[in-house]
């Protein structure tokens, strides 16, 4: 008998070629077989998705050295991670949006026209932004992971990782927070409804916290370096995020008004 994969010669009872790993497929696509092939696997606690998402919480260091020592396949890649979490984020945003940015979108117009109580301006919606923000999730994921890269490159340049190594961990990293947080606003943003603000609030200290904890354990830190680590990690990632943050809103805010105008 023949791989199909790779052309090598196996034996008939084999499950999986001894050259190249595939997997020996005998019968035909079905209902059943295209669910054990496509979608059983993600399901499966015992698949590089599970492994790599509860190992990042329970044995992070492991993880983290994984990819970079050499192990590929151990734990799901790390850039093919957070792109299937900037993926399933679009489409997660479209069915459960935020509707506590309306409440977010009339203070932010009244106290715009209390300070400038002369000036007539369109009226701004920050469900609009957000939902045109949202359009462009994948994108703007990627383009800050370089920042959280960078902030932490800085903060640990001194345990032997270069810059390239943290792309790694925090594809990892901010990956598994993503997760965390989709399901965080459902339940407490879509279901109980606590304000936008305080959602923020939250995440950006589930961020940190998470992020120091993850280095903690990949670096053998002690209590007293962790915090001051975290100290650290915020001030230079708020420095550098809100850089970022308000080069892109002020791109997406002149497309809003401009687009409000015309």
């Amino acid at each position: 008998m023949i791989c199909k994969s790779c052309t090598f010669e196996i034996n008939e009872n084999n499950k999986y070629c001894s050259n190249c790993g595939s997997k020996i497929v005998h019968d035909r696509l079905s209902l059943k077989g295209t669910w054990e092939e496509f979608v059983g696997p993600f399901f499966s606690w015992d698949n590089n998705f599970w492994r790599t998402f509860l190992g990042l919480f329970t044995n992070p260091k492991d993880v983290l050295e994984a990819y970079i020592s050499g192990a590929r396949k151990k734990y799901f890649q790390p850039f093919s991670y957070i792109i299937l979490f900037a993926t399933i984020a679009v489409f997660f945003y479209k069915f459960f949006p935020m509707d506590s940015l309306n409440d977010y979108s009339e203070g932010f117009n009244k106290g715009f026209k209390t300070s400038n109580s002369s000036v007539e301006v369109p009226k701004f919606d920050m469900k609009e932004y957000m939902n045109s923000f949202m359009n462009y999730y994948n994108f703007i994921v990627l383009m800050l992971l370089p920042i959280y890269a960078l902030t932490s490159y800085i903060i640990y340049r001194k345990r032997g990782h270069n810059f390239f190594e943290h792309l790694v961990f925090n594809s990892y990293i901010q990956t598994n927070l993503g997760f965390v947080t989709l399901i965080l606003q459902l339940l407490l943003v879509n279901i109980i409804g606590i304000s936008f603000m305080s959602y923020s609030v939250l995440f950006m200290s589930i961020m940190v916290i998470f992020t120091i904890y993850v280095f903690k354990k990949l670096y053998s830190q002690n209590l007293k370096q962790s915090i001051f680590s975290a100290i650290k990690y915020l001030l230079l990632f708020l420095l550098l995020y809100m850089g970022v943050i308000v080069i892109f809103s002020i791109i997406f805010g002149i497309i809003m008004l401009l687009s409000m105008l015309l």
